[in-house]
């Protein structure tokens, strides 16, 4: 009897994210969300960076994420910027911003970032991929300065596909043994 198991190379799991936050920000848990952070303020928008991993089929595409944000900010009478590429951390990311009015900030603007994360050549051909979304918000009076502020949030992020950090740990025991 063979015995399946979650995580594993028959089923891979989630990649790991890490990200750097100024001192001053804090933790923030929300339904849906992998992680989140934030910088508090009375009375003021909070700028803040949500990440957030799905997975996805083999035939998932990037564009479709890009256009449900066009959609959502369509929407909400707003607008999009062309999609944009950023290497970060040595992960490949396809970008868009999204503004739409609001009526208790005036404005609110979003950086999205997405990465899709695939087994690679050593994993089943039909396996699941899994998508990293990062989301920066800011809005209201100090919304230009806060994105320079969440761009260099988003900027610090770092993906691991999952099996890469045990197997680094796994060829680090090996050379420590040899």
């Amino acid at each position: 009897m063979s015995t399946l198991a979650y995580p594993s190379a028959d089923f891979p799991g989630q990649p790991s994210v890490a990200l750097e936050v100024p001192e001053g920000w804090e933790p923030a848990h929300a339904p849906g969300t992998t992680m989140a952070a934030r910088l508090p303020r009375e009375g003021a928008f909070a700028p803040n960076v949500v990440v957030t991993i799905e997975q996805c089929g083999p035939s998932f595409r990037i564009e479709d994420s890009l256009e449900q944000i066009a959609s959502l900010a369509t929407s909400r009478g707003g607008a999009v910027s062309e999609p944009y590429a950023a290497d970060l951390g040595g992960a490949q990311f396809v970008g868009c911003d999204a503004t739409w009015p609001d009526d208790d900030v005036e404005t609110v603007l979003q950086a999205n970032l997405f990465h899709l994360v695939t087994c690679g050549a050593s994993g089943p051909s039909d396996a699941p991929a899994h998508l990293v979304q990062l989301t920066g918000a800011v809005g209201g009076a100090d919304a230009v300065a806060d994105y320079e502020l969440i761009r260099q949030v988003l900027t610090t992020v770092r993906v691991t596909p999952w099996g890469a950090a045990v197997d680094a740990g796994a060829d680090a025991g090996t050379d420590a043994d040899a």
